[in-house]
C-alpha cells in the first residue's frame, strides 16, 4: 500500500501537477494558486518546480481510452461486474485503496461518463473488476454496451477520513513507538469493515491491498448485493482462509435503530459480533451518507480512526467542474474529488 497524504490525493503521483496548476487553483502549491510566496504543507518533490520544468503545463492528462470489456456478470437484473482489459500499470495504479474511474459508452458524450469504484485488479493479467449497480440513464447505457467501453483514471479520492493516512502504518503493523521500518516484533493492528450496497467494492479493493496482514471484522449487508457476489469476489482476498478476516451478515438498518434506542435511554453498546471501537485501529464505514453519519455518532467514532467512502458527487474529477463542491461554515469549498483536509466532523454533521 503506498503513502497516504492528508493534503491532495493527486500531490507526488504521476498525474501532479494537474490542470488545477494551469489556472492558479492548486490546492497544495501556493504560488501555483495565485500567491507570492511558498508557504505549503507539502514536504515532497516540489509540485512548482515540477510545473516550471514540465515548461508550465499539466505533467500527464488522464485521457479517456478504449478499453475491452472481458466479461460481464449479471448478479441481479440490476447489479453487474464488468471485467475491463487495461494495461498492467493501470491495474497496478487502481489497485490503491480509495481508487475509481470513470466509465462510459463508446461515441457518447462527457457528460455521460458514470464514476465507478475499483473492486478488485488483477495486475498480472491486466485487469480491474468493476460494480455497476444499474439505475438510470447514464448506468444503463454502460450495462448495454458490448465489446468496448472508454476508461478514464485513474482517480485516488474515494476513501475520506481522519483515518485514512494511517491504512499504511497498519497494513505495515508498525509496533507502537516504534519506527517507520518496521524493525521488531510488529503489534497486531485491528480494522472493523462495515459495508452496504455499492460500498462493497471498496471494501473488497482495500482488504485485498491489507493483504491478509491486518485482523479485520467484516460486516456486509447483503440487501442489495447477494450471497453470490460476495463469495465470488471475496474468494481471492487474503486472511479469508485463515481468519484474519471473519465476514459475516448484517443489516446496518437494524443495527443503527437498535443503536439509536440505546442511546436515546443513555446507553452505548456494541453491536452484536463485534467489539468495543477501541479494540479496533481503524473504523470504515463503506455505505450512505445516512448510515456514515448515524453510526458514527452512536458509536462514538474518533476522528482519527474513521475511514468513509467518499459519497459526493463526482463528473470530472480533476475539481474543475464544482459538482462535488462541498461548502464550510466559513464559505470555503473544498473540491472533494481531490481534498482530503476537510474537518470530518464538519463534512458528516457531527
Amino acid at each position: 500500500m503506498t503513502y497516504i497524504n492528508e493534503l491532495c490525493a493527486d500531490i507526488g503521483t504521476d498525474n501532479c501537477p494537474c490542470p488545477l496548476a494551469e489556472t492558479g487553483d492548486c490546492l497544495v502549491c501556493s504560488r501555483l494558486a495565485g500567491r507570492g510566496e511558498c508557504d505549503c504543507r507539502w514536504a515532497g518533490v516540489c509540485v512548482y518546480n515540477e510545473y516550471i520544468q514540465n515548461g508550465g503545463a499539466v505533467l500527464q492528462r488522464r485521457e479517456d481510452r478504449p478499453v475491452e470489456i472481458l466479461k460481464k456478470t449479471w448478479y441481479d437484473s440490476d447489479l453487474l461486474v464488468l471485467v475491463l482489459k487495461v494495461s498492467k500499470g493501470f491495474a497496478l495504479r487502481a489497485s490503491r485503496p480509495g481508487s475509481f474511474v470513470f466509465v462510459n459508452p463508446v461515441g457518447r458524450s462527457a457528460v455521460s461518463n458514470v464514476p465507478v469504484s475499483i473492486m478488485r485488479t488483477d495486475a498480472k493479467e491486466g485487469k480491474i473488476f468493476l460494480a455497476i449497480r444499474i439505475i438510470s440513464a447514464k448506468t444503463k447505457a454502460v450495462a448495454e454496451a458490448e465489446d468496448m467501453l472508454m476508461l478514464r483514471g485513474v482517480y485516488r479520492n474515494g476513501l475520506l477520513g481522519g483515518g485514512l493516512p494511517g491504512l499504511r502504518d497498519d497494513v505495515r503493523s508498525v509496533r507502537a513507538g516504534g519506527s517507520a521500518s518496521g524493525q521488531g516484533k510488529p503489534q497486531e493492528r485491528r480494522w472493523l469493515v462495515m459495508t452496504k450496497g455499492a460500498g462493497f467494492a471498496p471494501a473488497v479493493n482495500l482488504l485485498t491491498a491489507a493483504d491478509g496482514k491486518v485482523r479485520t471484522d467484516l460486516l456486509i449487508d447483503t440487501e442489495k448485493i447477494g450471497e453470490e457476489m460476495i463469495s465470488d469476489n471475496l474468494r481471492t482476498v487474503k486472511g479469508m482462509d485463515d481468519g484474519m478476516v471473519k465476514a459475516g451478515a448484517v443489516s446496518l438498518l437494524e443495527m443503527t435503530e437498535v443503536l439509536k434506542a440505546e442511546r436515546a435511554k443513555g446507553r452505548y453498546p456494541s453491536p452484536p459480533g463485534i467489539d468495543k471501537v477501541e479494540a479496533y485501529d481503524r473504523v470504515m464505514i463503506l455505505a450512505s451518507d445516512y448510515y456514515i453519519k448515524t453510526l458514527a455518532e452512536c458509536l462514538e467514532i474518533p476522528s482519527r480512526k474513521l475511514v468513509f467512502c467518499n459519497n459526493f458527487r463526482m463528473c470530472c474529477g480533476e475539481g474543475i467542474c464544482g459538482a462535488c463542491g462541498h461548502t464550510d461554515r466559513t464559505g470555503h469549498v473544498s473540491k472533494m474529488c481531490k481534498c482530503r483536509n476537510v474537518d470530518v466532523g464538519e463534512l458528516l454533521g457531527v
